[in-house]
């Protein structure tokens, strides 16, 4: 097995594990984007709708959590105390977009991006 299919494959396990934690906390609509070779900022984009900032927030603060206790891995950036109604984790290979309805109907990563569910 190359490394670069291991390195996709553990991207993949991250991507559908933040799916996964995300949905036991309610979130809705998720998203499973991956992104061409050559896009050079991620291999994966999850996008998932969240239904308040309260509960954006707490989805924010649970996927860092897992993430790091799961996988021993910290998030690169993100910006939790942002008011926009939009939070992006980033996990290096994944980054995960947690929006609110509106703004996710406003920005369509699904679509620019060619995302699956």
């Amino acid at each position: 097995m190359t490394l670069e299919k291991t390195r996709m494959e553990k991207a993949e396990e991250l991507a559908n594990f933040c799916i996964q934690c995300a949905e036991d906390k309610k979130a809705e609509n998720p998203v499973l984007i991956k992104l061409p070779e050559t896009s050079g900022v991620a291999d994966y984009f999850v996008v998932l709708t969240a239904n308040s900032e309260p509960h954006l927030q707490a989805l924010a603060h649970h996927l860092e959590r897992q993430v790091r206790d799961v996988f021993q891995q910290r998030v690169l950036s993100g910006d939790d105390n942002n008011p926009g109604g939009w939070i992006l984790l980033d996990f290096n290979t994944v980054i995960v977009h947690l929006m609110l309805p509106e703004i996710r109907d406003k920005y369509q990563l699904e679509n620019l991006w060619g995302g699956k569910r």
